[in-house]
């Protein structure tokens, strides 16, 4: 396997900082009575941000012109975000609702993940807007069971919302993208890969381009999610061989594919934006294919690049990777934090130009009103469900095996 840079896996330092401050916050003891006191002061934690967000609204569906009123007078809105476009939303939301000042931060979600948990243990809350991918089900499990964040839905959102983001997600989602394949289509004009498996065959060796799972959640949520159904990553295999999988000391059929594809020296790219690039250079004769973020087909289309992404994919393309946005715990500013929500969600009508940097070729809207016409349709997406508590559980592990493979 080639590497283009060495990874760092930020969210690992963030779960273990998490571990030291909880031994750190529970009371001098030992064993089950230390253990005891730790839980009755995370349970009383809990309990005061519940009471934060009821006392400040986060559970009511408030106009427009109400939040406004009260977010000009906190003046400002900081958001911790994971996509560069955020910049995009300060400019429109600045300029629809003069008089707030938004402090935008871009920064991976593992990297925002360690702020919020760092900041909070200090006492520290400066983010208003938390806007975050799951993150291997860090976010889910670490930030919103612990009401380090709070989810922030109004009615008159979530009832132009499909499930499951209507009434069974942790935050608010916008949209959501996936993990697709890229291709040349100067040289390929159909998909030169409909199964999974085919990445172990010969002609792919050195010819498969991805970010590093150890340094993406994004990737490591993909392979994570084949680990999760790796029934169906054995049925693919004897669909594209005709035969059992007979396992070479994995223990399933989708552990075995990710160590036959590391045998097969796929090329670690340091971000999607690289992937994309390289697929796109035609001079190398047979170019590579790439994994990356579907949502980068927005660059394609705008630059006018021969690539193409296929979702149909044996046993199934990806799995959703849900953008989410979350009202952190305690924030300063909560009335310009639930009106920039709003307004980054496309408002009431959709139309509010703060979803316009979302709505690209490659993401698909949760709403039924404000989605893309030129692209499948959610419901023809043969995709893996997000399962955060399973990712979560498993991360490590996968993380083991990745590296031991190398």
């Amino acid at each position: 396997m080639r590497k283009k840079r060495k990874a760092v896996n930020a969210l690992l330092v963030a779960f273990s900082m998490m571990f030291m401050l909880a031994a750190c916050n529970a009371a001098p003891g030992k064993g089950s009575q230390a253990e005891g006191n730790g839980k009755q002061a995370a349970a009383g934690n809990v309990q005061a941000a519940n009471e934060w967000a009821e006392k400040n609204g986060l559970n009511k569906t408030e106009t427009v012109d109400e939040l406004y009123a009260k977010a000009k007078q906190e003046g400002k809105v900081v958001v911790y975000s994971q996509s560069s476009r955020i910049k995009d939303v300060k400019a429109t939301f600045e300029a629809k609702y003069p008089g707030i000042k938004v402090e935008a931060f871009n920064m991976s979600t593992n990297d925002i993940v360690e702020k919020v948990i760092r900041e909070q243990a200090a006492g520290i809350y400066n983010a208003d807007v938390i806007f975050v991918k799951d993150a291997s089900g860090a976010v889910s499990t670490e930030l919103t069971t612990k009401k380090l964040v709070h989810k922030y839905l109004p009615t008159d959102l979530s009832a132009k919302m499909v499930e499951p983001y209507k009434s069974k997600s942790s935050g608010l989602v916008p949209y959501f993208s996936l993990r697709a394949i890229f291709y040349n289509t100067d040289v390929y004009k159909t998909p030169p890969v409909t199964n999974w498996w085919d990445l172990t065959m010969p002609e792919w060796k050195g010819k498969v381009l991805l970010n590093d799972p150890i340094d993406s959640a994004d990737m490591m949520d993909l392979f994570l999610a084949m680990v999760q159904h790796a029934d169906e990553m054995k049925q693919a295999y004897k669909d594209k061989f005709g035969k059992d999988i007979v396992l070479e000391g994995t223990e399933n059929a989708a552990y075995e594919f990710i160590k036959r594809f590391l045998k097969n020296d796929p090329v670690l790219m340091k971000s999607s934006d690289e992937v994309v690039e390289a697929v796109g250079v035609t001079s190398q004769g047979k170019p590579p294919i790439g994994i990356g973020a579907s949502s980068k087909l927005r660059d394609v289309v705008d630059k006018k690049m021969s690539i193409a992404a296929t979702y149909d994919v044996l046993p199934r393309i990806s799995v959703v990777g849900p953008s989410y946005l979350y009202v952190a715990d305690k924030a300063p500013n909560v009335n310009a934090a639930k009106l920039m929500i709003r307004w980054m969600a496309g408002e009431a009508d959709g139309k509010a130009d703060g979803f316009k940097p979302f709505n690209v070729m490659g993401s698909w809207s949760t709403r039924t009103d404000n989605g893309r016409t030129d692209q499948l349709p959610i419901d023809k997406l043969h995709v893996w469900d997000y399962d955060s508590d399973f990712f979560y559980k498993n991360f490590v592990k996968f993380r083991e095996f990745w590296l031991k493979m190398q």
